[in-house]
């Protein structure tokens, strides 16, 4: 599954075919279901994928990755459900405490989201559901990718 993410728009991965790279592209897929019913559901299961690609929101240089999004689509399969989850940041995402990332995704990143949404959907977005992302259990479930730019927002 790949999350909707401004960086990996920015980086060009929206462009990777992925008939070339032999997977199945879940979100892909859930675009093209008109149903409602059956695209939650398709939403529902695509957290649990074997790999789960997004982009982050902001990182605290004591470690912790934070993401928020509306609908908990995007980051429900941060805390467990994806079998791998790799994540891709711009430096400009990192933050120095915990404190000051929460408040980069309040302040900076949900005003931008929110006039992205208002002209993408005709609806306001909203931070319904966060994730922070600490102390990863699992050896290799996590790979984080920080690109040397200023990506996404």
């Amino acid at each position: 599954m790949i999350s909707s993410s401004t960086t990996l728009i920015e980086i060009g991965f929206d462009d990777v075919d992925s008939d070339k790279l032999r997977w199945r592209d879940l979100h892909r897929v859930i675009l093209a279901e008109n149903d409602e019913k059956k695209r939650h559901e398709l939403r529902r299961k695509s957290v649990a994928a074997d790999y789960f690609i997004s982009g982050v929101n902001a990182i605290a240089q004591s470690g912790q990755i934070v993401a928020c999004d509306k609908s908990g689509s995007r980051v429900g399969a941060w805390p467990f459900a994806a079998g791998h989850l790799i994540l891709v940041s711009g430096t400009n995402k990192i933050a120095p405490t915990l404190g000051d990332a929460l408040r980069r995704v309040h302040e900076y990143a949900y005003p931008i989201e929110n006039v992205r949404a208002k002209r993408a959907y005709g609806i306001s977005s909203k931070i319904g559901k966060c994730v922070i992302l600490a102390n990863e259990e699992i050896e290799g479930r996590v790979t984080l990718i920080l690109v040397d730019e200023s990506l996404g927002y």
